[in-house]
């Protein structure tokens, strides 16, 4: 059997990243859609939804009233 010839691979330098033109933009764009989620009211300041599919009794922090 005949040996296999081998190809050497290039080694590459390391190159870095470039910068995203458009990541600004995006940033500035997915602030903004927060803040009116904010105003209507489906989150509030940390980002977590707002509940409205439940009475105000049986919301997170309220006091719950099993009526038993």
């Amino acid at each position: 059997m005949k040996a296999v010839k081998t190809i050497p691979i290039p080694v590459s330098k390391p190159r870095k990243p470039k910068e995203d033109p458009h990541y600004a933009a995006a940033v500035e764009r997915a602030k903004e859609t927060a803040r009116r989620l904010v105003e209507a009211g489906i989150i509030d300041a940390r980002g977590r939804r707002i509940r409205k599919d439940v009475p105000a009794d049986m919301r997170h922090g309220s006091d719950h009233d099993f009526g038993g």
